[in-house]
């Protein structure tokens, strides 16, 4: 199974504005976040790192915005645009070494669909509201973390057609992408091209676009 199955949340391909904000800063017993192992992820730079009684904590946080972009989507030969965010937050638990043991992050993904790059016309909206959680089931070693998603996936919504796709629950997958458990309604993950490329379509085609 693809990366691309298991991060479903209103996923676009595109080269989204990079806007990082700080993290919290000011934290007694700072710590250089390059001890961190495995390396913490870039795009949530400048990261904050201190020392706590028992390791070492990191803050990170990122923030994307992009504007009639073309996504993934295309019906009837018309590409599908894009316009939305995707604000995110990271905190990485270590060991006194820095060896990671485990992190969490909490997305809040906005999503406008549309047939035309300037929106007009019929739209779908959808959301990402979920966490992941990362568990290292040996510090420091990425080839034994697990990735639990937790929350609404993927909601898509439009006038006049309602709800197109729900994507909710909790789903754990291995570091090769392998399902490990799976709870809740999710049917992306069941069949990506019927439940994300038949359905976007068939709800434009029902909106008279």
């Amino acid at each position: 199974m693809s990366s691309s199955r298991k991060a479903m949340a209103i996923l676009v391909s595109v080269l989204a504005l990079l806007m990082p904000t700080s993290a919290s800063a000011g934290q007694p017993d700072s710590v250089d976040p390059a001890i961190m192992q495995p390396a913490l992820n870039p795009s949530f730079a400048p990261w904050d790192c201190w020392r706590t009684g028992t390791g070492i904590v990191c803050d990170g946080a990122r923030a994307l915005a992009w504007e009639g972009a073309e996504s993934i989507f295309v019906c009837d030969g018309q590409p599908v645009y894009s316009t939305g965010t995707d604000d995110r937050t990271l905190r990485r638990f270590g060991d006194e070494n820095g060896l990671a043991l485990h992190s969490t992050a909490h997305a809040d993904i906005r999503e406008t669909l549309s047939l035309t790059p300037d929106g007009s016309g019929p739209t779908l909206q959808g959301i990402g509201r979920f966490t992941q959680h990362y568990e290292y089931a040996i510090p420091g070693d990425l080839s034994s973390r697990t990735e639990t998603f937790t929350g609404v996936d993927t909601t898509v919504t439009g006038a006049g057609v309602g709800l197109v796709i729900h994507e909710v629950g909790i789903k754990a997958f291995d570091i090769d992408d392998n399902v490990l458990f799976v709870h809740g309604p999710h049917p992306i993950l069941d069949d990506f091209e019927g439940a994300w490329f038949a359905k976007i379509c068939d709800a434009f085609a029902a909106m008279g676009a």
